[in-house]
């Protein structure tokens, strides 16, 4: 949800006209209409001083949800712990850390998470079949591959099988909060 959409949204919920909204944030009826229209988006200041009006933090009004859960699947711990370490320091909490095909279909099969990172190469599984099976079970799941394989074919693949975003090995952290974004 773009949040033009999510201020529309909670202004309706609590009944607040545009009128109201920009005479309580000191803006013109106008930029409340551009916000909701999505022909302009409020600038910091100001989405903190929504967030705070409408009683809701910055990132529900920016509609990502830091409570969700994210699963992240790669056999070499090293890049596990990275991970984690750079999707917790994004706000996640709740991230669950596999090693294989299995356990993260396991995992999914007890909870299904908001998202997964995905490694190609596992020891017991193709990431591509394990993406196409978790689109095919649940399509609202992002899945974020994760490779060290370079060749367009594979990505071209991944992207046509559902993959919400392509990262290759080695990453920076810069890549994986720029996926976090997108999604």
């Amino acid at each position: 949800m773009d949040i033009g959409n999510k201020i529309l949204m909670l202004r309706k919920q609590q009944n607040i006209t545009q009128e109201k909204l920009a005479a309580e944030m000191g803006v013109s009826i106008a930029a409340v209409s551009k916000w909701e229209n999505g022909n302009s988006m409020p600038d910091i200041v100001m989405l903190c001083a929504l967030s705070d009006y409408f009683g809701v933090t910055t990132d529900e009004l920016l509609g990502r949800n830091k409570m969700e859960e994210i699963a992240v699947c790669d056999d070499a711990k090293i890049v596990r712990e990275t991970l984690r370490n750079i999707i917790t320091k994004e706000g996640y909490r709740n991230i669950v850390l596999t090693e294989n095909g299995r356990q993260l279909m396991d995992a999914i099969a007890k909870k299904a998470p908001y998202a997964v990172f995905l490694d190609i190469n596992l020891p017991d599984a193709d990431g591509l079949e394990l993406l196409k099976e978790i689109k095919e079970k649940n399509a609202e799941i992002k899945v974020i591959m994760i490779t060290a394989n370079i060749s367009e074919q594979t990505k071209n693949q991944a992207i046509e099988l559902g993959a919400d975003a392509y990262i290759t090995k080695p990453f920076l952290p810069e890549h994986i909060e720029m996926a976090l974004s997108s999604l």
